[in-house]
């Protein structure tokens, strides 16, 4: 659901924007995910290379875009594409990338018949892939050209191409580079003439495929390969089977070129079994495939099949202006021997069928002509017989017999080179088993040998083993025996400081509560002995000093709450504003003897997520300790901001100061800078210990330091979320 909804919103971008943000390779591998191939030509489209963010992106971008072009039929601006990026690359590829832009560019040159071309481009390809060290790629590499090889009828150089790989990385193969071999093999035996041979290399492929849930892609070339032996050997039903489950896997990638040769092959069979309907129906809908994606070529073999189905309905007139419409577009067009001798040869056949023989021999010598004499033979060896029969018909005897001889020639030549090839694979595969053989002997020598000096080397092995395991367990043992001491000592000193810091706590809490205590205890005991009067002012002083001692319990019992393991603050969502406007009429209401000043910023923030009632208790302990430790004709400023990250709090006053050796300590429990209170009354060292405990609490940051007035600076900085 999530993905249909992202692809949803992926396409509505493509409406509403003129480029697609795609820079990452993850952004276009789901480009790919489209579902058809005009989305993915518009995406590739709006995007601006110079934002692809690294080489792997780049590489995936200018090959991804290139075969859709290709497979909109638009191949040159596809070549011319990546030649560009190669000759000039955006970024400084490394062998892996390059080699693959090569590759691409290969299979292209070789999916549009520009063979020699495409030979050239693969061995860069390939020295780029033996330099990077990817195997699987390597292996694609080396397929595709030794299929060249094949197209261009050099059977056993291609089989000799990827026996030698085969054997030289035979330990570094895996299942999926195997089962591109055997692929390969297949194809290799069908150009042999060893269809039965072919069919199995092809199933072992297409068996490794399935175990290992190869792509859709992957799945549906295996079955037209399968397919396309079937034909080969005659089982047009099975033929036509394959072709129609290679057909379903090709649906489901989209890709209109492969969907349309399935079509197109399923038109063949159909037509091979007679069902000459479902022949024409599968031929239109490859033409309308081909047609959607601007391919002529594919489009006339089509048209082709379409005629071979009308033909064998016995429309022999509607054929015929279909292979005249493919012969005004194929007398345009260079090389692509194998479809023009097609269409020049079954239109000899279909005027041969309405009784124009001179017509047929016409269209019959052309075929015959056209091309390289070593390739097509077969087709060569058709359109001799054609021009047999037209001459026969002719009563042209002579000629007859003359094309009777040449074709009794080219049939012995090709018997002898079929023999020839056949009888080279024996040899090649002789040779190749004696030196497997050899091998095999030379590795089971080898073998025996490397037995008897692993036995020796595990018995010694075996002796090293036990005396490092002695050695580890010993150092182990006295390894844990000495983290154990040190850290029994370093527990007995943590616990010692504890003790002493404790009693020196309980010693000043001790002096702090019994100094007002004494004193009270004094005047009462005074008054009780009639020394002093029992009048207002000396109880005053008692009960100044019993406040006071009040204030400390609570400081003490306020700074024992914020400390404990389960203390929590109440944070809500607070105006700045609207706290600083409280905090400022709290402060300005309140009698003091020195100079208040309290200011704030424009803040950038106007809500923190704070504890406000904890924050005004530590605006109070600051305010309250310069008050009581600035001068009477001092100053005290008080100062607000709110910047991206922090509420901050500034509370400065004049002197006196705090040494700078007591700035670090100021914030202990109980501790008191000698000689800085300006009261009768000095502090007890805590309203700054509170103070500390709620910016931890805030997670926050505090820091005094010396003030511009000649006093003390603490800033307070709490996190705003």
């Amino acid at each position: 659901m999530f993905s249909k909804l992202w692809l949803f919103c992926f396409l509505a971008l493509l409406t509403t924007t003129t480029h697609v943000n795609a820079k990452s390779i993850a952004e276009l591998q789901a480009i790919q995910k489209l579902p058809n191939n005009k989305l993915k030509l518009r995406a590739f489209e709006q995007i601006d290379p110079t934002s692809l963010t690294d080489q792997i992106a780049a590489c995936e971008y200018y090959v991804s875009y290139s075969k859709a072009l290709s497979n909109e039929g638009r191949s040159d601006e596809a070549k011319q594409r990546l030649l560009n990026e190669i000759n000039s690359p955006s970024f400084d590829y490394n062998h892996r990338w390059t080699a693959r832009l090569y590759k691409d560019l290969a299979d292209i040159q070789y999916h549009n018949y520009d063979y020699e071309d495409a030979r050239e481009t693969i061995k860069k390809a390939i020295y780029h892939y033996k330099k990077s060290g990817n195997i699987e790629f390597l292996t694609h590499g080396i397929v595709r050209q030794a299929s060249i090889e094949l197209r261009t009828s050099h059977y056993l150089k291609g089989i000799n191409i990827v026996k030698t790989y085969q054997k030289e990385y035979q330990s570094w193969l895996t299942e999926k580079d195997l089962s591109s071999l055997f692929y390969f093999y297949g194809r290799a035996y069908d150009h042999l003439g060893e269809f039965q041979t072919a069919l199995e290399f092809k199933i072992k492929a297409f068996e490794i495929d399935k175990k290992l849930n190869a792509a859709d892609k992957r799945m549906a070339n295996s079955l037209f390969g399968i397919a396309d032996s079937y034909n080969k050997i005659g089982e047009h039903q099975l033929s036509y089977n394959k072709f129609l489950e290679a057909l379903a896997l090709d649906r489901k990638s989209d890709n209109k070129q492969d969907i349309g040769h399935s079509l197109a092959k399923l038109s063949f069979q159909s037509y091979k079994l007679k069902h000459f309907d479902l022949g024409i129906e599968h031929a239109e809908e490859a033409i309308s495939v081909f047609r959607y994606i601007k391919h002529q070529r594919n489009t006339a073999w089509s048209k082709h099949n379409l005629a071979l189905n009308y033909a064998g309905k016995g429309e022999i007139q509607k054929a015929i202006i279909l292979e005249e419409e493919n012969y005004s577009f194929l007398d345009k067009t260079k090389k692509d021997y194998q479809l023009k001798t097609s269409v020049w040869n079954h239109l000899a056949e279909l005027n041969l069928a309405i009784d124009n023989p001179k017509k047929a021999l016409s269209y019959a010598k052309k075929a015959f002509e056209f091309g390289d004499v070593d390739t097509l033979k077969d087709r060569r060896q058709a359109s001799l017989r054609i021009m047999h029969r037209a001459y026969s018909i002719m009563k042209d005897f002579e000629n007859a017999y003359l094309v009777q001889n040449k074709l009794l020639e080219l049939q012995s030549i090709s018997h002898k080179e079929n023999y020839a090839n056949r009888l080279a694979f024996l040899q090649n595969t002789i040779e190749a088993k004696e030196k497997e053989q050899k091998l095999a002997e030379k590795e089971q020598e080898n073998l025996l040998i490397s037995n008897a000096l692993a036995h020796q080397q595990n018995q010694q092995m075996v002796f090293i083993i036990l005396f490092i395991v002695f050695v580890s367990f010993t150092m182990i043992i006295y390894i844990k025996i000495r983290q154990n001491r040190v850290l029994e000592q370093q527990q007995r000193l943590h616990l010692n400081k504890l003790l002493e810091q404790r009693n020196q706590l309980f010693s000043q809490i001790a002096h702090d509560l019994s100094n007002p205590v004494t004193i009270a205890s004094l005047h009462i005991e005074a008054m009780q002995h009639r020394i002093i009067e029992c009048k207002p002012e000396n109880l005053t002083k008692i009960s100044e000093k019993l406040t006071d001692l009040n204030h400390l319990v609570k400081d003490l019992a306020g700074l024992a709450k914020l400390e404990t393991a389960n203390f929590t603050l109440s944070t809500q969502q607070t105006d700045l504003n609207k706290f600083v406007s409280d905090i400022h009429d709290e402060l300005a209401t309140q009698t003091t003897e020195q100079k208040l000043t309290i200011g704030a910023n424009k803040f950038n923030e106007t809500f923190a997520h704070i504890d406000p009632f904890r924050v005004k208790q530590l605006i109070a302990n600051l305010y309250s300790n310069a008050k009581k430790y600035t001068h009477k004709d001092g100053e005290i400023d008080v100062h607000f901001a709110a910047c991206e990250h922090y509420f901050k709090i500034i509370v400065q006053d004049s002197a006196p100061s705090v040494p700078k050796e007591h700035l670090g300590q100021i914030f202990d429990h109980l501790f008191r800078v000698p000689n800085m209170s300006n009261t009768e009354t000095p502090g007890h060292g805590i309203g700054l210990s509170i103070v500390k405990q709620i910016v931890d609490l805030h997670q926050g940051e505090i820091n005094a330091s010396e003030s511009e007035l000649g006093g003390l600076k603490i800033e307070v900085d709490l996190p705003l979320k």
